[in-house]
């Protein structure tokens, strides 16, 4: 199961039973009826099965993810396998240009030590990198 559920199969006109729902958001049925109980997830309870209208899971769900979005602040870069918005190891990134205009800060995460990258225009570099020490290539 993946961490997230998934939205992208959630028709709008569709009604959904727990377990549909379940298998649409691609996470486990006890989820869906905790989404429903403590979420506040609209859902038909009157008789069994339990209903779930499309549009009203497509809305719960994305409304979850708008609230876990966080804007990058200055001198951060997402590290994707971190999944966590991580200062580069020893405050240290380059900057590699890709057009006349725009770029990318690279830099290595402290915690897993792999790259991470983060797209910049070429006119706010020194904004987005913070008090990053930039070498630029």
């Amino acid at each position: 199961m993946p961490k997230r559920a998934s939205h992208r199969r959630v028709r709008r006109h569709a009604v959904y039973t727990v377990a549909e729902a379940a298998e649409a958001t691609e996470v486990c049925r006890q989820t869906v009826v905790r989404w429903i109980a403590d979420r506040g997830l609209p859902a038909d309870r009157s008789m069994r099965p339990w209903l779930i209208r499309g549009a009203d899971l497509k809305r719960f769900l994305d409304e979850r993810r708008r609230g876990a979005r966080r804007p990058l602040s200055a001198g951060e870069i997402y590290c994707l396998p971190c999944r966590a918005a991580k200062r580069p190891a020893m405050g240290v990134a380059d900057y590699r240009r890709k057009t006349e205009t725009s770029g990318v800060l690279v830099g290595l995460c402290p915690d897993c030590e792999r790259l991470i990258h983060r797209v910049v225009r070429r006119d706010n570099l020194r904004r987005v990198a913070g008090d990053l020490d930039v070498a630029l290539e």
